[in-house]
């Protein structure tokens, strides 16, 4: 009889202990506590994962703005020296063809005064030459009277 007594008290024992290991543990406080400090741990980590996530977001459409803003300006910088050698070149091809046209005049009109130097030297000399010509024929011409 003892070992039927001592094989159920086995048999109960087991199925305390088994009994035990199925039913549900309820937490001590500092179980609970510990529970929620990883609780609240998990949401900071989660909290701060989206601030840093937001935050290089940002700071990224900031440098993509600020990139936006540069390549335009230096087009607008771009665009306004090729105005300006634009119009630097027109002025200075004006400049060129104003001076060649003032040069050209300055030629045709010494050249127009060369000529005409040239005609009244010409004219001078054949007055000249005509003068000498009658001063002989009237010297000539007196000797011819004398001796007639």
């Amino acid at each position: 009889m003892n070992a039927i007594q001592t094989a159920m008290a086995l048999v109960f024992v087991a199925a305390t202990t088994s009994a035990m290991a199925t039913a549900p543990v309820e937490a001590t406080p500092a179980a609970k506590v510990a529970a929620v400090k990883a609780h609240v741990k998990a949401d900071t980590v989660q909290t701060t994962t989206v601030a840093k996530e937001y935050a290089k977001a940002t700071t990224t459409a900031v440098a993509n703005k600020a990139t936006e803003v540069k390549d335009a300006t230096a087009q607008k910088i771009v665009a306004a020296k090729d105005a300006t050698l634009t119009q630097t070149t027109e002025v200075k091809d004006a400049a060129v063809a104003q001076a060649t046209e003032a040069k050209d005049t300055v030629v045709a009109e010494t050249e127009e005064v060369k000529q005409a130097a040239t005609e009244q030297t010409v004219q001078a000399e054949e007055k000249v030459e005509a003068v000498k010509t009658e001063e002989k024929k009237s010297f000539f011409s007196w000797f011819k009277k004398k001796a007639a």
